[in-house]
């Protein structure tokens, strides 16, 4: 584990990405984690499970999550994308900060389409494939994805993350390019 400090300010994490515009996940991510939907300063606990390289089964560990002052750009977010795409830049959001805290590597780059994961971490070095639901089977949705990273055309490595917001948890789990989670 990279980090060692549970806390995160949800207007921070896209410092660690700057190739990427994830500054426009924040919102989306606070929308998620509010209950009812309408804005106000606040914060949650949020439950991870974490399978690094070299590692069978993950760790739980747990981040308290915490967002002020983003009540103007929430309610454009809001306004701008519909439900489905509010989820998926939420837990893209959720991905900037997991990837960054817990593996220490930044997304750099979105890949193209057919490529079977979303983006590239570090230069190219590995994957990343995201998805998240309001409510759900974690278990199938890794595995779902797990397989779509890899049947990834350059046999990369990478790391699946998702997200079920119902019970404010996510998984990230590292996949190797040669078929083996």
């Amino acid at each position: 584990m990279i980090s060692q400090s549970n806390s995160v300010k949800v207007a921070d994490p896209h410092h660690a990405h700057p190739r990427v515009r994830a500054k426009d996940w924040r919102s989306p991510l606070v929308r998620r984690l509010l209950p009812s939907g309408k804005y106000q300063d606040g914060d949650c606990n949020f439950d991870d499970n974490f399978r690094p390289p070299e590692v069978s089964t993950g760790s739980n560990q747990s981040l308290n999550l915490s967002w002020t002052g983003l009540k103007e750009d929430f309610e454009q977010a809001i306004n701008t994308y519909q439900e489905p795409v509010i989820t998926e830049f939420a837990t893209l959001g959720l991905a900037c900060i997991l990837v960054e805290r817990r593996t220490g590597l930044e997304i750099t780059e979105v890949t193209r389409r057919g490529e079977k994961a979303d983006y590239w971490l570090g230069d190219k070095q590995m994957l990343l494939e995201v998805s998240g639901q309001q409510a759900g089977d974690i278990d199938g949705l890794c595995s779902e994805k797990a397989g779509q990273l890899l049947d990834n055309p350059f046999n990369k490595p990478g790391y699946v993350c998702v997200a079920t917001y119902d019970k404010r948890t996510a998984r990230l789990w590292y996949y190797d390019g040669n078929g083996k989670g």
